[in-house]
């Protein structure tokens, strides 16, 4: 569904962050111009929104050489796999880049990872995913990034306004913890979920369906609705040995949760549980966030009431949820800071990436510029659920979906880049994410070293570097 600033719901993911920290500084970084009076930064590369894809594109990029500033509002890195608890990462193709790498140095951790062979989530049918515990990404994605002496990153910082001049961005603005920075940049990197840099900077997005009449994709309805995939708010379970009483809360009523759970075992034994579909989507525009989050944690409570009640042999169709002797001695040992949003922004590019794509399989598709490949199933939550497997293997993604429409040194690389709401809901898995980031990184210290806008740069270049990162664009 196209909508217009003026229309858009005020309500999208308010970007409060708890525990505000601000990191060491790499001594390259030093160098870069920074006048505290002004709170001002220069840069080459600006990377807004440190997630899965804002965590490899700032990475790569300052690898490369770029001279490099991150910002992320939450107090670590890691987006939703971090802050909403979606940290398994599912099985898909093509992810043999950046996050393979922090996942090797993950594994240093005694408890850092569940299973050491990162292959066992990697097969392109099934898999057990791999989960992994958030502090362990956090740090080895810091240790990383400041390994490269170019990236200045700055958490707590929570971006709010982008300047722009004509076809160009000149500068961001983002409060500091206790100030208001301005960082200027050369090339800027929305990775922020919702695309807040690129709206702001006045760019065309969609959200919710699309008709079939914009793409013509088989599966697309007549007429678009303003439906969004499902929000889940995870929570975490372990096992105290002791039966423990069943408890639902004074105002919490039995049945208000969806009961579908997937269940993931983490590195020390706890379960991790994910309620899909949780809550319906579109509340993330009509409810106020903190109204949104008390009534996740209701409905996190009443699942676990119900859970803690089931046993094995109860003979319901529910015990399958139920593992060993069922859940009679486990107790909540976290509940996740943040929603989980699967949707909500999608961002106009050169090219939208569609269901056609899905269904087409990389060796059908007619894109000489794809940067990375994934073949996750189309996977709808909410009350418009649907699910089917891509049915010609690993499809991939252009590198026109990176380039938002009328800006010529900005990328978009999240899940608000330019995808339609069914080829979205197979894309937008972390890895995946990750691997545009790695591409939208390199791409932009190109443009950055040999002075072009981001569509004058080889694409063959770019996939050359991707390909040489371990980066899979074929099959």
């Amino acid at each position: 569904m196209k909508v217009s600033r003026r229309t858009a719901a005020k309500t999208l993911l308010s970007g409060v962050a708890a525990g505000l920290a601000l990191p060491a500084r790499a001594r390259a970084a030093e160098t870069m111009a920074h006048d505290a009076a002004q709170e001002r930064l220069r840069t080459e590369v600006c990377v807004v929104g440190g997630g899965s894809a804002g965590t490899a594109a700032a990475l790569v990029a300052a690898r490369a050489g770029a001279k490099v500033v991150l910002i992320e509002c939450e107090s670590i890195l890691g987006g939703t796999s971090t802050n909403a608890w979606v940290h398994t990462w599912e099985p898909t193709s093509g992810a043999n880049g950046i996050p393979r790498e922090i996942y090797e140095g993950m594994k240093r951790d005694p408890l850092g990872v569940t299973y050491a062979d990162y292959g066992r989530g990697a097969p392109r049918r099934g898999g057990s995913g791999l989960p992994f515990e958030p502090r362990v990404f956090n740090y080895t994605a810091r240790e990383m990034l400041e390994a490269t002496g170019n990236c200045i990153t700055l958490l707590g910082t929570t971006f709010f306004k982008a300047h722009r001049q004509n076809d160009r961005l000149t500068a961001i603005e983002a409060w500091f913890p206790g100030k208001r920075l301005r960082v200027e940049a050369d090339v800027f990197i929305d990775s922020t979920a919702d695309g807040d840099a690129c709206v702001d900077a006045g760019c065309e997005y969609h959200m919710g369906e699309d008709p079939k009449s914009l793409y013509g994709e088989p599966s697309a309805p007549e007429k678009a609705e303003m439906s969004l995939n499902g929000l889940t708010l995870c929570y975490r379970i372990t096992d105290t040995g002791v039966s423990q009483k069943p408890y639902l809360p004074k105002g919490v009523k039995e049945g208000i949760c969806p009961k579908p759970v997937h269940v993931v075992v983490m590195p020390n034994g706890d379960h991790l549980l994910n309620v899909v579909d949780m809550i319906d989507g579109n509340a993330v525009l009509t409810v106020e966030y903190t109204e949104l989050m008390h009534e996740a944690y209701r409905r996190v409570m009443e699942h676990f009431y119900w859970l803690g009640q089931l046993r094995p042999d109860d003979g319901s169709r529910w015990t399958r949820f139920v593992r060993g002797r069922g859940y009679g001695t486990w107790t909540i040992a976290g509940i996740a800071p943040r929603i989980g949003v699967r949707e909500t922004r999608r961002i106009l590019g050169d090219y939208a990436l569609s269901e056609h794509d899905c269904l087409a399989g990389v060796k059908d598709q007619k894109h000489s510029d794809i940067v990375a490949i994934t073949d996750h199933a189309v996977d709808i939550h909410g009350r418009k659920g649907r699910l089917y497997e891509v049915p010609n293997g690993p499809y991939g993604v252009p590198y026109r979906c990176l380039l938002p429409r009328g800006v010529d040194n900005l990328y978009i690389a999240s899940r608000a880049a330019s995808f339609s709401h069914i080829a979205a809901s197979s894309c937008r898995l972390c890895r995946t994410m990750m691997t545009l980031g790695q591409a939208a990184g390199n791409a932009a210290a190109i443009a950055v070293k040999q002075r072009l806008t981001t569509r004058q740069i080889d694409v063959a270049e770019l996939q050359t570097r991707l390909t040489a990162q371990r980066v899979e664009i074929s099959v």
